[in-house]
């Protein structure tokens, strides 16, 4: 098998977020949803995605938080492979100019995100789960109450891949491991 040529760019976790996301640039206004979300950014599943270098001030809800976050993005990526199905179309925007505030609660979500699909794999793991734990943990990540058992498994798996390895945060000099359990 020879050596990928992939060279990992991604300097943060990308956690899936398939959430709706209001972007504009300021002229046209359009909705859709996002596919995965990190402390730089979010890609958005579209099929009208804005031309790279398109500055877009992107509006969505996030977990645990009360209000909206409106945080400036340019587009840096975009996707159109009208040939494979299995390629999600859309574009990857990197936050622009972010306040302390808005990194605080990236970072938090992030934090949690993180938390919750590793008690969740340590949960399927255990064949003696506690079904009240499970089901407090689902409640905090609700798109995956819908999955089947297989594919949470395979789901809470996969992304707990992301964990194991590079990339490493330089987002602001939180520590992982100590703020790991911090709720919004």
């Amino acid at each position: 098998m020879s050596e990928s040529k992939f060279i990992e760019r991604r300097k943060e976790y990308r956690l899936p977020f398939p959430h709706k996301v209001i972007f504009t640039d300021e002229s046209t206004t359009r909705a859709a949803y996002a596919v995965n979300l990190s402390r730089g950014g979010l890609f958005i599943a579209t099929l009208e995605p804005f031309p790279i270098d398109t500055i877009l001030n992107c509006i969505f809800m996030i977990s645990n938080h009360p209000t909206s976050l409106c945080l400036k993005a340019k587009v840096v990526h975009v996707v159109f492979d009208r040939q494979r199905a299995e390629v999600d179309c859309g574009m990857g925007c990197f936050f622009q100019d972010l306040t302390e505030a808005q990194k605080a609660i990236l970072n938090l979500h992030i934090l949690n995100e993180k938390a919750t699909y590793l008690d969740l794999r340590r949960i399927i793991a255990n064949p003696n789960r506690g079904v009240g734990d499970f089901q407090t943990l689902l409640a905090k990540i609700p798109y995956l109450q819908a999955l089947d058992p297989l594919a949470l498994k395979y789901k809470v798996n996969r992304v707990c891949t992301l964990f194991e390895g590079p990339p490493r945060s330089n987002f602001g000099d939180g520590d992982d491991e100590i703020t790991q359990n911090t709720q919004l």
